[in-house]
């Protein structure tokens, strides 16, 4: 079987959950920004804490949120940047996780978002951004 080779030649390291930041380059009104270097910034605090991050490109779509709160049937398209992180159970802590969700909410205010998500383990957060 190919794990049992791949397990005697490679050193392997088991993770108790995945962390990942979505980045829009897009505001809520849909003008675009430089996303690098907020992509920068959150490599290097979930490299800090979570002892590595990867980021990858990718395109991402959702429907808008009318002024009421209602879903409208608009969709925007982004260039979202996704950064990962594979974190054991002994980084995984309340302070981290409140430095990061800090962090993207920065990311939010600043670059007038609606809401910044993030996922843990599969299940995806929503930061709403109050007007």
């Amino acid at each position: 079987m190919w794990n049992c080779w791949i397990k005697e030649w490679f050193p392997t390291v088991s993770y108790d959950h995945v962390f990942i930041s979505y980045l829009p380059n897009k505001d809520k009104e849909g003008t675009e920004f430089d996303v690098e270097p907020w992509e920068t910034k959150t490599l290097k605090i979930q490299g800090r804490l979570f002892r590595g991050a990867t980021s990858y490109p990718s395109r991402g779509s959702y429907r808008k949120i009318a002024s009421e709160g209602s879903i409208t049937s608009e969709v925007m398209l982004e260039k979202t940047r996704m950064v990962v992180s594979f974190v054991i159970r002994k980084e995984f802590t309340p302070e981290a996780l409140k430095e990061i969700t800090d962090f993207l909410k920065e990311f939010g205010i600043k670059t007038k978002q609606e809401a910044v998500a993030f996922v843990v383990n599969g299940e995806m957060y929503y930061i709403e951004i109050k007007k």
